[in-house]
């Protein structure tokens, strides 16, 4: 008979041998001078500091640009400067640094601007920016184009040959905070952790290690720019930063559209307890709205069809298209495109598209540029912005690439187990694997053949909460009452840490059924 961690080994494919390595792993961050010229542009921006330049950093709305914005303004100020920072409205000012804002900022009498989580596809607009006598500093993530920006120096993961895999703009600053401060701030360090959560950055190799060392630093120094948002202040995972904080910080982005955006930064760089409490308060009711807005939109959604891809242009917040193309995406398992038109030109769609493996996104919009006014994202999620006369052959052209490129399915793998395996021990080698995302997906359990009679409900009949042993059990929230017809289900679910007045309780959390 298998044990526990056999399952484990065979699921993911490796050794005890290998298993050992895991445990013993360096977790050792890689250096930040593994980025070409960080160096340099760490001593060019001290320079710039030096001679007292006006200084911009420019971020994006979204929870990684957040981040950037964030980490990059605490080390300008722990080098005894305040600079500015700007957040883009998604509605005006739309993805990246425009030629309006790059005016308004000439007039302010800032020398340079640092970009942070775009920019790697602006060439034309560091070109006007240089041409005003600005000076630019790039720090990104984002698919290069063929000619890069003319920018004083480019901090990027491939650019500046780093390595083979992607991370998150908040990544990038956070090496770059190291080469400036000299040292780790585990703060700064956190706040990268949750931006590659965010934009679901493969979780292996030095993303995996980021993330794990970010999770220490939070369950140890509790920052309550975290703890208060997350309502949590301890055995906080990289689920509870994924499920729980990242939605309420996009949120704001994609609803905000007047200065109170800017309050998300000040959210994450100010050590005020009133100033956070109050922030607190305030992100959760725009989450709130948020989930109502989503809510509505879909009660009304219908947009089964038999196109190989769905493309609709909807009247909805732009902020709210991604999260439509996200839903359109799992419930049809389609490719998903919603356009709206923009604001100030209802002549220009934009808009935001979801896919699967195999569908690329940047390999399909490169294949219509000529189409496009711009365009931007990563392998399974973009944004994309056109001449609404073009909308007919845009929809051509995708569905064709659609057909094309269909999904890559792979089947899911659910590792088998008793109920006596639900231990606090069988936990303890199941996080050796930890943290989990992109790339390393955490593993899917079932439990078979359960016998209904023995099933234990809440006081309310609302919920199951099955004793397994001394320190274990089942949870299933709001079941579905049709399992009680059934002598014995299969369950479908995860392996869980519950911690209760200091007490580890292992708890199976189950996700689903299915009659034996």
């Amino acid at each position: 008979m298998k044990t526990f961690l056999n399952k484990l080994l065979e699921y993911y494919g490796i050794t005890e041998a290998d298993f050992d390595l895991l445990i013993n792993e360096d977790d050792n961050l890689p250096s930040f001078l593994n980025f070409n010229k960080i160096d340099e542009a760490s001593l060019y921006l001290k320079d710039k500091i030096k001679n007292n330049a006006k200084i911009l950093i420019y971020g994006d709305y979204d929870c990684d640009g957040i981040m950037a914005t964030s980490i990059m303004y605490l080390t300008l100020e722990k080098l005894g400067i305040k600079p500015g920072f700007y957040i883009p409205f998604r509605e005006k000012d739309g993805y990246g640094l425009t030629i309006e804002n790059i005016d308004r900022f000439h007039q302010l009498n800032y020398d340079l601007i640092i970009l942070v989580d775009n920019g790697i596809s602006l060439t034309n607009e560091i070109d006007y920016l240089n041409k005003l006598g600005m000076e630019a500093l790039i720090i990104d993530h984002h698919t290069p184009k063929d000619i890069l920006p003319n920018a004083k120096y480019i901090i990027h993961p491939s650019v500046s040959n780093f390595g083979d895999i992607n991370m998150s703009a908040g990544a990038v600053s956070f090496y770059f905070s190291e080469a400036l401060l000299g040292y780790t701030d585990p703060y700064l360090l956190s706040l990268a952790s949750i931006s590659i959560l965010s934009d679901a950055m493969p979780m292996i190799d030095y993303n995996k290690k980021l993330v794990k060392k970010g999770l220490v630093y939070i369950n140890e120094y509790k920052f309550p720019n975290l703890c208060l948002l997350l309502e949590k202040n301890e055995n906080i995972n990289e689920i509870d930063l994924s499920m729980n904080l990242v939605p309420k910080i996009n949120a704001i982005g994609r609803l905000i559209n007047d200065n109170n955006l800017f309050n998300i930064v000040k959210y994450f760089i100010t050590k005020d307890l009133v100033k956070i409490k109050a922030l607190t308060f305030w992100i959760n009711s725009v989450n709130e709205k948020r989930k109502e807005l989503v809510k509505e939109i879909s009660i009304n959604l219908d947009v089964t069809n038999d196109d190989p891809m769905i493309i609709e242009v909807m009247d909805i917040n732009e902020g709210l298209t991604g999260l439509i193309a996200n839903k359109i995406l799992n419930e049809q398992n389609k490719a998903a495109l919603i356009l709206i038109e923009e604001l100030d030109n209802k002549d220009i769609l934009k808009g935001s598209i979801r896919t699967k493996d195999g569908f690329d996104v940047i390999n399909a919009f490169n294949n219509i540029k000529d189409l496009l006014l711009s365009y931007g994202g990563h392998k399974n999620a973009g944004g994309i912005r056109f001449k609404k006369k073009n909308l007919e052959i845009v929809k051509q052209k995708l569905f064709e690439y659609a057909i094309e490129h269909p999904f890559i399915e792979t089947d899911k793998k659910i590792i088998n187990i008793g109920p006596n395996e639900v231990t606090n021990e069988n936990y303890k080698l199941l996080i050796v694997f930890a943290p989990f995302g992109q790339d390393n997906p955490v593993p899917i359990f079932e439990l078979s053949n359960f016998y209904t009679k023995e099933l234990v409900f809440s006081r309310d009949r609302k919920h199951i909460i099955t004793p397994l042993g001394i320190n274990s059990s089942l949870i299933y929230f709001n079941f579905d009452n049709n399992l009680l017809n059934y002598n014995f289900v299969n369950f479908i679910g995860t392996f869980e840490d519950n911690l209760f007045k200091n007490i580890h309780k292992a708890q199976f959390k189950v996700i689903s059924y299915y009659k034996n």
